[in-house]
């Protein structure tokens, strides 16, 4: 393979992981948009959803029962 084959193939697979990331962040954004939720359950689900931080896993379930009762709640 030359030298511009291998630089056309990585510039091709940085095209296919940006449209993953706007694939990705319209999916975030259905979900907001569905559960509409407050500033800190939206941040922890970002943490969770696009992040990967799967300890946030534990705190969505409280967050989602006492968000009525939460400060930044609507």
């Amino acid at each position: 393979m030359t030298l511009e084959e291998e630089l056309d193939l990585i510039k091709k697979a940085k095209a296919r992981v940006s449209e993953l990331d706007l694939e990705k962040r319209k999916v975030f954004d259905d979900l907001v948009q569905e559960i509409e939720p407050s500033g800190r359950l939206e941040s922890t689900m970002w943490d969770y959803v696009m992040a990967g931080i799967n300890c946030y896993e534990y705190d969505l379930e409280p967050l989602l029962k006492n968000r009525a009762k939460t400060l930044d709640a609507e």
